[in-house]
């Protein structure tokens, strides 16, 4: 029989999959990895997985104790799921932009869900940064901390980078993924380019995350408001290391749900809106390239944790990115 002991075991070995380019010319291949595959359904398994098996190694961690951290969604369902194969109890801030599927997600691996609100300033303790931080430092919880982790980092230097090597044969040119903790980005393209240093790495940012502006002039200004989940930031985190992004896209809210509705509609893959986000920017990106580029963008989760929003005619709607809805037959 061939079997896996631990859903932990079947983390990661995502596939890649042919997207579309958009380019009225030849253009180059755009292939996403759909991180969806992971057990808990996006990217972040990966890092909570390696972190807090990491923890219990180290004797940081053991059965009955208590992790927790802020998080958008994904990393709260990650370290849930995880937390429950070791015996741990996990606790999850979330900004009250939170989609709905991924709250009750969270909960249904038996994690505990605090909501804060989410138009505060990031060191207001009313936030879910400095709440994760202040019952951490209160309670004695493990902090897991993904902003600023560099095994956040090692994760994906140890697993993403590796894979999306060997499933191109080297032939990588490109990457593109959106920056949140900026993990992701920083492992997988300190892995890349000390394979190939002359990889083009494209980072992606929602307008009103101050990350753009801080890879471009290392200053830190002012966020501003957005909607789209996963992706920027409103400090800067040690996770992400600026000096290995080499061009920086902004994106609206607007165009990355727009793009996630139109890859659920026209090609059948159903991705987030930070996933959507990413795509947007990679076919802004190919638009300069040949067919020889081959250019790598991350999908980091699916868009059946967004049916009540990008995915519902009536928020969009609401919200302003659609003009009408459609008629429901």
């Amino acid at each position: 029989m061939k079997y896996s002991t631990s859903v932990l075991d079947i983390i990661g070995q995502t596939p890649l999959v042919k997207i579309s380019n958009g380019c009225s010319h030849g253009g180059p291949l755009i292939l996403g990895k759909l991180e969806f595959f992971n057990p808990g359904g996006s990217i972040k398994d990966r890092m909570a997985s390696h972190i807090l098996q990491k923890a219990v190694k180290e004797g940081k961690l053991q059965k009955g104790d208590t992790v927790i951290d802020n998080s958008s969604g994904n990393t709260g369902v990650a370290m849930a799921m995880v937390a429950s194969v070791l015996g741990l109890k996990a606790i999850v801030t979330v900004p009250d932009k939170t989609s709905k599927e991924k709250i009750d997600l969270i909960r249904s691996y038996g994690a505990e869900v605090i909501i804060t609100p989410s138009d505060v300033d990031h060191e207001d303790p009313r936030g879910c940064y400095m709440t994760a931080i202040n019952m951490a430092q209160k309670h004695g919880y493990f902090h897991m901390n993904q902003y600023h982790n560099q095994d956040n980092v090692m994760a994906h230097y140890m697993t993403t980078g590796p894979e999306i090597w060997r499933d191109t044969d080297g032939k990588i040119t490109h990457f593109v993924a959106g920056i949140g903790t900026g993990g992701t980005f920083s492992g997988t393209v300190r892995f890349l380019k000390e394979k190939n240093p002359a990889l083009m790495a494209i980072a992606v940012d929602p307008v009103g995350s101050i990350f753009a502006e801080y890879i471009k002039t290392r200053k830190v200004g002012h966020a501003g408001a957005y909607k789209v989940e996963g992706i920027g930031s409103d400090t800067v985190t040690e996770a992400l290391h600026p000096q290995l992004v080499d061009e920086v896209i902004t994106v609206k809210d607007s165009d990355a749900f727009d793009t996630a509705r139109d890859l659920a509609r026209q090609e059948g893959i159903s991705v987030g809106g930070s996933a959507g986000g990413a795509v947007w920017a990679a076919r802004k990106a190919a638009e300069k390239l040949d067919d020889n580029a081959v250019m790598i963008v991350i999908v980091a989760d699916s868009g059946t944790r967004y049916l009540s929003k990008c995915f519902n005619d009536i928020w969009m709607k609401e919200q302003g990115f659609l003009k009408e809805t459609r008629e429901v037959l």
